[in-house]
C-alpha cells in the first residue's frame, strides 16, 4: 500500500522516511505525492488541509483517505488525525486503524469483483425493460460504521447518484437495529468491526426481521478472506465493499444495487 506525504518539514520526512524503512510492516511504502496518481493514504502536515494549495483540486471522494498529522484536534473537520510529535508505533497504528486494525488488504482481481455482484446482474441486463419515467423519488439508505471519516466518505458517494438519496447514519450495531425497526431502509451498509456487537451479528439480526430478508446489505470491510466470506454468506450479507472506498468500484456497486431494487420493488 502506497503512502503519500505532503508538507512535512525536511528533517520530518527524513524522520517519516526512517520510520517506514525501518519498520517491519511491509505492506507501507512511503511515495511521493503526485496528484496524477494519488496514493493510497495520504499524510499531511499541518491542522488544516486548506493550506496547502497542491490539494484544492482532489475529489470529495478521496477526502476518507487523508490523514492530518499535528498537535491537538486539527481545524480541519472530517478527516483522520494522527498525533505529533512522530512516533513510530503511532504512524503505524494509525495506518493500520484507517485499514481496520492490522488487517491485509487484499488485491482482488477485475473479474473476482464482478463476480461479488452477480446476484445483481440479472436485473441491471433488465434495466432497458422498466418504464423510462420511474416513480422512485429518493433511495432511504442506512450507513452504519463507527468511523465518521468513512460515514463522510460514503455520504459524498450516495450525494452523485442520479436519484436523490436520504442517508442515515448509525456508529453502533445496537442503533441500527433500532432504526431499521423503525425505518424501512432500500439498502444498508454495514461496516465488520464496530464497538457492541459486530457487523456479522447485526447482520444476522437484520436478516431475521420479516421486511429485510431481501433487502441489500452490504459489508464493508479491509479484506474479503475466505473466512470473511463464509462468515458473511452465514449471516446473509449481500455483498462486500473494502476500505478505503474506490470511487469507480463503489459507483459501479451501488448502481448495480440500485438498479435491482427498483427492478424488485416494480416486480
Amino acid at each position: 500500500m502506497q503512502i503519500g506525504s505532503i508538507g512535512f518539514p525536511e528533517d520530518q520526512q527524513v524522520k517519516l522516511e526512517k520510520i517506514f524503512k525501518l519498520s517491519k510492516q511491509t505492506r507501507y511504502t512511503l511515495v511521493k505525492f503526485d496528484p496524477a496518481d494519488l496514493p493510497d493514504l495520504l499524510l499531511v502536515f499541518g491542522r488544516d488541509i486548506a493550506s496547502h494549495e497542491a490539494l484544492g483540486e482532489l475529489p470529495v471522494t478521496y477526502h476518507s483517505r487523508i490523514i492530518l498529522v499535528c498537535r491537538g484536534k486539527p481545524d480541519s473537520k472530517g478527516y483522520a488525525h494522527l498525533g505529533y510529535p512522530l512516533v513510530s508505533s503511532r504512524v503505524l497504528r494509525t495506518l493500520d486503524n484507517m485499514t481496520h486494525e492490522n488487517e491485509e488488504m487484499d488485491i482482488v482481481e477485475e473479474a473476482e469483483q464482478e463476480n461479488r455482484f452477480s446476484k445483481y446482474e440479472a436485473p441491471v441486463e433488465a434495466e432497458s425493460d422498466l418504464p423510462p419515467d420511474s416513480e422512485r423519488s429518493c433511495y432511504k439508505v442506512l450507513v452504519v460504521d463507527d468511523n465518521e471519516v468513512m460515514q463522510q466518505a460514503l455520504n459524498a458517494e450516495l450525494l452523485q447518484m442520479e436519484t436523490p438519496v436520504e442517508v442515515h447514519f448509525s456508529s453502533t450495531g445496537e442503533d441500527a437495529l433500532k432504526q431499521v425497526d423503525e425505518t424501512l431502509f432500500d439498502f444498508v451498509f454495514l461496516d465488520v468491526v464496530m464497538p457492541g456487537i459486530d457487523g456479522f451479528e447485526a447482520c444476522t439480526e437484520m436478516r431475521n426481521r420479516p421486511d429485510m430478508k431481501k433487502t441489500p446489505i452490504i459489508m464493508l470491510t479491509s479484506k474479503t478472506s475466505p473466512m470473511d466470506e463464509v462468515k458473511g454468506i452465514m449471516a446473509g450479507c449481500s455483498t462486500y465493499l473494502t476500505k478505503p472506498i474506490v470511487h469507480e468500484e463503489f459507483q459501479k456497486v451501488i448502481s448495480r444495487v440500485a438498479n435491482w431494487v427498483d427492478e424488485f420493488q416494480n416486480a
